[in-house]
């Protein structure tokens, strides 16, 4: 009796212990299904902008110039009107551009993408010679008399150049508008030339500094500089 009893009563205890664990097994893999299904058709990667151009929108830059643009992603194929992709074939989140001779360069990239960037152009030497691709600060606009005193002028170039003059003085000039005159300190370091005042107290506020020069590159071309500062009071 005791083996014919215990026969009959196993069954129906591993129906009742299984249940629950069934029910509970169906429900994770139901849950499994839905996670592990395929995105919807319907959904796309975000769209494809701009975070950051370089020189900034207004900079001062030379015809032929550099410009680098960075997207938050791949934007795929980006085409170009008054300025040209350098090198050619350039994929992933950052391109690099020339400038043509216009004032302006444009972008355009799937899905509608557009952006139109002005720039300021500065008299710059042409032929072989070395291409200035950034000034520090931005030149044309206010700036001030403080940060120019502090930090001086700097400028990029596309290669290494040395002042056209022998020596640390007498390759750059700065007049400002009374007509006091005075020559920076200058600094070479390969592709970037900084210009420092040579006393405190020579940037004023509510003075223009009109800034002129030339380098040279490695086989002697020379590229000619030329732009303005209006100095304004820091605190303004």
């Amino acid at each position: 009796m005791l083996k014919t009893s215990s026969l009959s009563l196993a069954p129906h205890w591993r129906s009742a212990a299984r249940e629950p664990f069934l029910s509970a097994l169906l429900a994770c893999c139901a849950l499994s299904a839905g996670c592990g299904e395929e995105p919807s058709d319907d959904v796309r990667p975000e769209p494809a902008y701009v975070i950051d151009v370089r020189p900034t929108p207004g900079a001062t830059i030379c015809p032929d110039g550099k410009v680098i643009v960075v997207f938050n992603r791949d934007p795929g194929p980006v085409r170009c009107e008054g300025g040209r992709l350098d090198p050619d074939g350039q994929t992933g989140s950052l391109r690099t551009f020339r400038m043509d001779w216009g004032p302006s360069i444009s972008f355009a990239w799937p899905d509608d993408g557009s952006l139109t960037v002005a720039y300021s152009r500065l008299t710059c030497g042409e032929g072989g010679a070395a291409t200035l691709v950034a000034v520090t600060p931005d030149e044309g606009g206010p700036v001030s008399a403080q940060v120019l005193q502090a930090n001086g002028i700097v400028l990029d170039f596309d290669e290494p150049v040395t002042p056209a003059a022998a020596g640390t003085r007498g390759a750059f000039r700065v007049v400002d508008s009374t007509g006091e005159e005075w020559r920076p300190t200058v600094t070479a370091d390969g592709a970037r030339i900084t210009l420092q005042a040579p006393r405190s107290g020579v940037f004023v506020p509510g003075r223009a500094y009109d800034v002129t020069g030339s380098v040279l590159d490695a086989v002697g071309n020379a590229t000619d500089i030329h732009f303005t500062y209006h100095a304004i009071d820091g605190d303004e």
